[in-house]
């Protein structure tokens, strides 16, 4: 059956921003955070009104920050970490209640930190690795509790990294890539919580930075990102994991080669759409955000243009929100970009 998708643009947001962090809450899209035109972290807290398709400015965070890691819970959207004004980490959290409109100061992180990655279980954010003060990498695995205020230390990963992804599928956190330092990470690994250990699983084929990493409910994708050498530039890798073998079939646990992206890029937006895998914007080889969308059948191991993003982006913020990719923000050719846009699908 044919498919067929296509951009729709939203109105811009109020802030033009960089390196922001969204969410989903409570039917409407948040933004919070990030970077102004000057590189200067900034406080703001936006909220995309979906029913009214109109942006709100909310009360700004207490603490500037850029790139936090953030989940929602309840009524509650809780912004963890990032980078603070004097570029360094932070250990800062705070928690924004959507019905009394207000930021309240909890319990801070262990450690000051950035590039952590976050997951909700059972109303508890799990969140992992980081990069401290010392730029030395952590192996965390750590529940906050919003309830009672509570952080608790859970076993930690294998590999200490930071700027890595998570994803919870059924039940299991799965962990991939990352960095120590500017070296990238390959290791894979999955908590299993009702075992409550963690164990490795194959490491990612190539190594690259700034890879980015999606999945469906049976694979697991890894895609573009720097080379290890950055001198060969932008990668177009396609690797796929297959998760029915995980733990079922050890020696079939293995990464499958796909067929390479039509475009070499890395810090581009990803999600999965309509059956398939979608590379949407980024940064590529001519040194220019790109407009350049492509869709990856995983049964066929083919990919396919979908067209152009509106607005060229890199380093946006991109969250699936009402079923569709939203690309959000980032750097465009005139620099910041407010813009905002979502990925339509249709049978």
């Amino acid at each position: 059956m044919a498919t067929h998708y296509k951009w729709k643009p939203h109105k811009a947001m109020p802030t033009k921003r960089v390196f922001c962090s969204a969410l989903e809450l409570d039917s409407n899209l948040y933004v919070v955070g990030g970077c102004d035109a000057m590189g200067q972290p900034i406080d703001s807290l936006e909220v995309y009104i979906s029913a009214k398709e109109q942006w709100k400015t909310l009360s700004n965070m207490p603490t500037k920050r850029a790139a936090p890691s953030v989940a929602a819970v309840g009524k509650k959207l809780v912004a963890i970490g990032g980078v603070s004004s004097n570029q360094q980490p932070l250990d800062v959290v705070e928690v924004y209640n959507v019905e009394e409109k207000k930021w309240s100061a909890r319990e801070s992180l262990k450690d000051k930190l950035l590039g952590l990655a976050c997951v909700v279980r059972d109303d508890k954010v799990i969140v992992v690795g980081g990069m401290s003060i010392d730029t030395n990498p952590k192996d965390h695995m750590l529940s906050y509790d919003v309830a009672t205020d509570r952080w608790q230390s859970l076993p930690p990963m294998p590999t200490a990294r930071y700027a890595c992804f998570a994803f919870l599928i059924r039940d299991k956190l799965y962990v991939l890539g990352g960095r120590q330092g500017k070296v990238p990470v390959t290791a894979f690994e999955v908590f299993d919580f009702a075992e409550n250990k963690w164990r490795k699983l194959p490491d990612i084929p190539s190594k690259r930075v700034f890879a980015l990493y999606t999945h469906s409910d049976t694979h697991i994708y890894s895609l573009g990102g720097l080379k290890e050498t950055a001198t060969e530039g932008f990668s177009d890798i396609t690797e796929v994991f297959d998760l029915e073998k995980e733990a079922f079939d050890l020696e079939k646990e293995t990464w499958h080669i796909g067929k390479p992206m039509p475009t070499k890029r890395g810090d581009f937006g990803v999600g999965y759409v309509g059956n398939k895998v979608i590379a949407a914007g980024g940064l590529g080889n001519q040194g220019r955000p790109l407009v350049e969308t492509e869709s990856y059948d995983q049964l066929t191991d083919t990919w396919a243009s979908e067209g152009s993003l509106p607005t060229a982006h890199c380093s946006c913020a991109y969250t699936m929100f009402q079923g569709r990719l939203h690309i959000i923000g980032g750097l465009s050719i005139g620099g910041p970009t407010g813009a905002v846009e979502s990925l339509i699908y249709k049978k």
